[in-house]
């Protein structure tokens, strides 16, 4: 059975790292960068945040992809900030194509004192700022199962290995 894992969380939590680390564990992987796609609507562009309608594109897009790489026999790892609505409506387009597949949910979080150093450490125009501040909020409002958080605070790059692990055999973060 493929998988598509969601590795969501605030901005500079480390949600690339891990989803092109964790599709490199696997022979037959896909990985979908979130902000690729938002970012190929080029007139009347708004950030996600600020347009339901551009969000919900994505979201269309990036179940598409995925349906398309399961089909193709891929496990899909998704990189982009994903709310749990968001979550129950790509897993009912995928389940409504795909039968055999199963999704991973996983939001990463760290500290803010330890987001706000991460995001520091990432090139100028990538930097989001008081924006990663933002996101914790809208998480922390979200009312998400904590089943589905896994804290990295403490971890460290040599520690990868063990989140890939964690994060493709720990089965609380089954959605």
């Amino acid at each position: 059975m493929n998988k598509i894992y969601i590795i969501s969380g605030p901005a500079g939590v480390g949600k690339s790292t891990t989803s092109k680390g964790l599709a490199e564990q696997f022979d037959h992987s896909a990985y979908i960068e979130g902000d690729l796609i938002n970012h190929m609507v080029v007139g009347g562009y708004l950030p996600p945040w600020k347009s339901e309608e551009l969000l919900s594109l994505i979201w269309e897009n990036i179940a598409d992809l995925s349906i398309n790489f399961i089909q193709a026999n891929k496990n899909v790892i998704i990189d982009y900030v994903a709310f749990p609505e968001d979550v129950e409506k790509f897993s009912q387009k995928i389940h409504d194509d795909v039968k055999n597949v199963e999704i991973i949910y996983v939001v990463l979080w760290v500290n803010s004192d330890e987001l706000l150093r991460r995001d520091a450490l990432r090139i100028k125009e990538h930097q989001m700022g008081a924006r990663c501040l933002e996101l914790v909020e809208e998480f922390e409002s979200e009312g998400i199962d904590k089943r589905f958080f896994y804290n990295t605070t403490y971890l460290q790059p040599s520690d990868l290995d063990e989140i890939f692990l964690n994060i493709s055999e720990n089965p609380s973060f089954k959605y």
